[in-house]
């Protein structure tokens, strides 16, 4: 699995939960959720071996989570039905926000780095 969101990825680059899901799970919605601290959600409803997945490439630094924007995920046909937090507050919010992220190879992040 984790080849296979590799190679998607790094061929699409800049890749949203939601292009992740319809094509790793379809219209499948599992009672998931990948959250970061301060009641923040990335995404809801991914079959739990994808998120396992990706978060093992994260953790390996296969690949980045840059923040994302809303419109990226109306291109690709999904949003979630919840506020949208462009940058992390500093303090947790009491009702879950939608941070949106976007998946990229780190070779990619690495290559765009300066100096």
């Amino acid at each position: 699995m984790q080849r296979a969101i590799l190679d998607f990825v790094a061929a699409r680059d800049f890749v949203s939960f939601a292009a992740l899901h319809k094509h790793f799970a379809g219209d499948a919605r599992a009672n998931t959720e990948i959250a970061l601290p301060g009641n923040r959600i990335v995404w809801r409803g991914l079959p739990q071996p994808v998120i396992a997945a990706v978060l093992a490439l994260l953790n390996s630094g296969a690949l980045a989570a840059i923040p994302g924007n809303i419109a990226a995920y109306r291109r690709d046909g999904r949003v979630l039905p919840l506020p949208v937090e462009k940058s992390p507050a500093q303090a947790p919010h009491a009702e879950p926000r939608w941070f949106p992220v976007l998946l990229r190879p780190m070779a990619s992040v690495l290559a765009e780095a300066p100096g």
